[in-house]
């Protein structure tokens, strides 16, 4: 594979038209539905998180070409399997807020960024999360700018015009791959722009404008559902929130069961009129205490189940019999050397096996992994089960 053809492949993985499929193999709508329903697929489904940026420059001086510059160009070039393609919309804070500058010298830069908040990042290339230093919403009073860009809007959320929308709708009728719509976050982006220890003190001393915050983001969110279903069957309901730790989830479980719950409720059930049956949620850390609050309100895939965080999909279908999951190889084991990324695919083997899961590493690959390494899981893990990608470089 060259860059060439490399970009040709990326613009057909956007495109909502038909995906190709080797001759006796499975589409992968059918696969996914096959592995989802706990039935016997033809094979798993080939897919992985992704890499930081810091991972695929070490990459470069490692064997892999110049030309895979960021995730989208490395699920390509690894020939992962295009099993998913997702409704383009601007679900959140729109329009953004304009970028300020407050500080710059040689080494980093202080900014306010979309979303008003003020975070310092460095300027030596490193592939980090920025270091905030304020977040926007501490009352009612400041949340009041963020509440005016969540309106509904219907015009300016979708990326399409209606032509395309059209041209969209048409092409999706026909797929055979997994077509998602983002459902969007509830206390995972709240905590985005009050910050971890701004969010404890509201929901003791503002609980009402968290609320008021939910009930917006709930507005937004069904209201964009609606007018999906109206030309789409949408066949998997997107979810992110980060909300948990190491030791646990940063908000308490009975809030976010009652509170959050019926934000994923009423997303849900506009979903469901157009037959959607799934919902996945990415949320790192040790989750576990949230689980049945997105199990009783149509979230029914955990995603990326972050292993060092307590949340191996062996314990957690322990845990929760005939829980769906995807994700689950911890991510360390690809430090420690082929035999520890063996023996780590074979724990996971008999999970393949009873079905419901889709295993890949459990978060992006950190620079510190070798490309000799990377290349062994990919190679371990379709010849443990029958993937028909070949590693190249």
């Amino acid at each position: 594979m060259d860059a060439d053809e490399l970009k040709v492949l990326l613009e057909q993985r956007w495109d909502l038209g038909p995906v190709a499929v080797a001759p006796g193999e499975m589409s992968p709508r059918d696969r996914f539905f096959s592995i989802m329903d706990f039935k016997k697929p033809d094979r798993i489904i080939d897919t992985e998180f992704g890499y930081w940026n810091d991972t695929l420059k070490r990459w470069h001086a490692e064997g892999l070409p110049a030309y895979v510059k960021n995730n989208a160009d490395a699920d390509v070039f690894f020939g992962f399997d295009v099993w998913q393609k997702i409704i383009p919309v601007r679900n959140f804070i729109y329009p953004g807020f304009p970028e300020e500058t407050v500080e710059e010298t040689d080494r980093y830069r202080i900014y306010y960024d979309g979303t008003r908040v003020k975070a310092q990042v460095f300027k030596d290339g490193t592939d980090t999360i920025p270091h905030y230093l304020d977040f926007p919403v501490k009352d009612r009073e400041s949340y009041l700018p963020i509440k005016e860009r969540l309106a509904l809007n219907l015009e300016k959320r979708f990326v399409w015009n209606e032509t395309e929308w059209k041209t969209a709708a048409e092409k999706a009728k026909k797929r055979n791959y997994i077509l998602g719509a983002s459902g969007g976050s509830t206390f995972g982006w709240i905590r985005n722009l009050m910050g971890f220890e701004g969010l404890c003190y509201m929901l003791y001393d503002h609980m009402d404008v968290v609320l008021e915050f939910l009930d917006d983001l709930k507005k937004l969110e069904v209201g964009i559902a609606e007018r999906i279903i109206k030309d789409f069957t949408v066949d998997i309901k997107v979810y992110w929130e980060d909300i948990a730790f190491k030791t646990g989830p940063i908000v308490p479980p009975d809030i976010f069961h009652k509170e959050a719950g019926a934000v994923y409720d009423a997303i849900n059930k506009v979903y469901m009129k157009s037959g959607c049956r799934f919902g996945y949620v990415d949320c790192d850390g040790d989750m576990r205490k949230l689980v049945p609050t997105w199990l009783e309100n149509g979230v029914n895939i955990m995603f990326p189940l972050e292993v060092a965080a307590g949340v191996h999909p062996v314990d957690l279908r322990t845990m929760y019999p005939g829980i769906r999951m995807m994700g689950g190889f911890d991510k360390v084991k690809l430090l420690e050397g082929k035999d520890s990324i063996r023996k780590e695919l074979l724990r996971l083997k008999p999970l393949v096996e009873e079905g419901g899961f889709i295993p890949h590493v459990d978060h992006r690959v950190q620079a510190d992994v070798s490309y000799e390494n990377y290349r062994y899981y990919l190679e371990m893990k379709r010849d443990m089960f029958g993937l028909p990608g070949k590693v190249r470089g």
